[in-house]
């Protein structure tokens, strides 16, 4: 008999900034960080042979705080990876049924049948991720082993393992980060599901489902979704609420819009868009209302590797809806397809709601930056994956 504990990965950042992360290379969270102790203390007296991991950042560096306790190194096996989502991936969930209406429809109604353009089904990646796993099995025979893969593989796996039908799929429910299923494999075919989306070792406090407002097992957050699209700065409708955002931003920012120039700023948010037409964005509700803007200074080269933040704005309505972590996935996916290292923002000494959200959101202060409006913290945060 060998035992097989088959783990999701910690929070990663396309679950709290809710965009569709399958095979897309994404970093975990700072909450993540908080979740990997626990998980490392469950299996701190669970004899291991061998830790095993996909290839992706997530799956790995989860996987190293399951292994350290042990003194094990940690095994990469491409075959263990997510769901590839195809063209779907690294957008923003809300904004799939917008482009694929008829195959988001599937993905939402029968997902086991779902193919996303380009991509796999659950039921692919999940015989795919098994098949790797039974690979293991008859390496590891009569032994423990664990592997962190990824929460649509392990659904499809866990169908398989329980010989459900594909349709029987929903029966399975998803499982939260840092979430373990105990396999017992007789053989390679023979498989007996102990358990299984067991994340009992964390407290409440620390589960992304609890956290994003997740209400069922299906993956549908109770907040608002935004998706977003390009503002036309030659538009006079969207140029006339980029200033308006950006008039908010200083108010909150500076007492004041004195320093705003609405001529300069649409000017910079022309050139900026030359080089990214996504450099300055609308976050939009799903009837295509704007309540969020994302500006980014595209054409900031001072420091190579620097993505500088032009501005951040969220409709006064819609502050504290978990919006915050959206705008912040979308600066991060523009920047880190330009190949930036570093997101940075200038953020005034007198904006405490503004310094709030990047504590939260684990930049780190380097120095200061001063103006026609004052000082301003320099905050950092890495985007690149190691």
């Amino acid at each position: 008999m060998t035992t097989v504990y088959l783990i999701r990965h910690a929070e990663a950042e396309g679950n709290v900034y809710r965009r569709c992360h399958g095979q897309y290379d994404s970093l975990l969270t700072p909450r993540a960080y908080e979740q990997l102790p626990y998980l490392a203390k469950r299996f701190e007296s669970v004899p291991l042979d061998a830790v095993y991991a996909s290839d992706l950042f997530r799956a790995r560096t989860t996987a190293k705080a399951v292994a350290a306790p042990h003194g094990l190194n940690v095994e990469i096996r491409p075959a263990l990876r997510e769901i590839d989502m195809g063209d779907w991936e690294d957008l923003p969930w809300v904004e799939l049924p917008r482009i694929w209406p008829e195959e988001y429809a599937v993905w939402r109604a029968r997902p086991w049948d779902a193919v996303p353009p380009h991509g796999e089904s659950v039921m692919q990646a999940g015989r795919r991720m098994l098949d790797g796993v039974r690979r293991l099995v008859q390496q590891h025979e009569g032994q423990q082993i664990a592997v962190v893969t990824h929460g649509s593989a392990i659904r499809g796996a866990l169908t398989i393992a329980h010989g459900s039908a594909p349709e029987q799929m929903g029966e399975i429910g998803w499982g939260d980060n840092t979430c373990v299923a105990k396999l017992e494999f007789d053989g390679t075919d023979k498989i007996e599901v102990v358990y299984e989306n067991d994340a009992s070792h964390l407290p409440q406090e620390l589960s992304t489902f609890a956290s994003i407002g997740w209400t069922d097992n299906k993956g549908v957050p109770n907040t608002p979704q935004i998706w977003f699209r390009r503002a036309d700065p030659m538009d006079e409708g969207d140029a006339d609420k980029i200033v308006a955002f950006m008039r908010e931003l200083h108010q909150n920012a500076y007492g004041t819009d004195a320093g705003l120039d609405p001529a300069t700023l649409l000017a910079d948010v022309e050139r900026a868009q030359r080089i990214s037409p996504r450099s300055c964005c609308f976050g939009c509700l799903e009837d295509g209302t704007p309540v969020a803007l994302v500006y980014l200074k595209t054409w900031y080269d001072d420091e190579p590797g620097v993505g500088l933040v032009g501005g951040f704005c969220i409709d006064g309505n819609y502050r504290g809806h978990g919006l915050s972590g959206q705008i912040l996935g979308q600066a991060i996916s523009v920047y880190r397809m330009l190949g930036k290292d570093y997101l940075c923002a200038h953020v005034a000494s007198e904006n405490a709601r503004a310094q709030g959200f990047y504590h939260k959101f684990a930049f780190e202060p380097r120095g200061e930056y001063r103006d026609e409006n004052g000082l301003h913290y320099r905050m950092f945060k890495r985007i690149c994956i190691d």
